[in-house]
C-alpha cells in the first residue's frame, strides 16, 4: 500500500515539485478545469515542474451543469492528457452554480472514451453516492473509482468492488514543499502504482 499520492489546484501554491519529490511523493493530481470556460492558473506550471522530477502525472475536471461536450473538450484542450497520463472527472456539488448530474457524468464519460478510446477516472464522494442511491451505474461503473472519503474506512458506491484510489485526506501534512494538501491511497506499493497508471 502507498500513499505517495497527492492532489493539487492554485490554492495549494507555493509548492516546491522538488522537495515534494525527494519526500517519496511518486505522482501528482493536478486540476486542470472547470465547466466549459475555467482553467486552474497554476496548471501549466505544475505539470512542467512535475515532469522534470519525473513524477507521475495526472489531471481532473471539476464537472458542473453546463452542457457536456463543451466541458470534455475544454477539458481536453486544457489539459492535454497524454496516453501515460492519468485523466479523471471530478463529480461533485458545485457550490457556485448548478451541479453535474448523474446523467451529465454519464455522457461526460461516453464522450471521453469517444474522444480518447478510454473511461476517464471518477472521483467522487458523497455525492456520488446519493445520486445513485442503491442503484449501480453500468457505464459509470466502468470508470475506475477515485473514491473521496475521510475516515478510517473505505465505503465504496454501488458499481465498485474495490477502489483504485482513495483519497483519505484533505489535511495531510509533513511532507516537505507543500502545506495542507489531499492525500491519496493505492492499494499495492509504489511500483505497483507505476506500473497501472493511467488506469485507463
Amino acid at each position: 500500500m502507498t500513499d505517495n499520492i497527492i492532489d493539487v489546484s492554485h490554492w495549494n501554491e507555493p509548492v516546491d515539485v522538488r522537495k515534494v519529490a525527494a519526500a517519496g511523493i511518486v505522482a501528482v493530481i493536478a486540476k486542470a478545469t472547470q465547466g466549459t470556460a475555467y482553467a486552474d492558473p497554476a496548471y501549466a506550471s505544475f505539470r512542467r515542474k512535475v515532469a522534470a522530477q519525473g513524477l507521475l502525472w495526472g489531471s481532473y475536471h471539476f464537472g458542473t451543469g453546463d452542457d457536456v461536450a463543451a466541458q470534455v473538450g475544454h477539458y481536453l484542450d486544457v489539459a492535454s492528457p497524454g496516453d501515460d497520463d492519468l485523466a479523471c472527472l471530478d463529480f461533485e456539488p458545485d457550490p457556485h452554480g448548478a451541479s453535474m448530474t448523474l446523467s451529465q457524468a454519464r455522457d461526460f464519460a461516453g464522450i471521453f472514451r469517444q474522444r480518447t478510446g478510454r473511461y476517464p477516472v471518477l472521483y467522487g464522494g458523497y455525492w456520488l453516492k446519493q445520486q445513485l442511491g442503491t442503484h449501480a451505474d453500468a457505464l459509470l461503473a466502468q470508470c475506475p473509482l477515485w473514491l473521496a472519503q475521510y475516515g478510517p474506512a473505505a465505503v465504496l458506491p454501488p458499481g465498485w468492488t474495490a477502489y483504485t484510489l482513495w483519497q483519505f485526506t484533505d489535511r495531510a501534512q509533513g511532507i516537505p514543499g507543500v502545506r495542507k494538501v489531499d492525500r491519496d491511497r493505492f492499494t499495492g506499493s509504489d511500483a505497483v502504482l507505476r506500473r497501472r497508471w493511467p488506469f485507463g
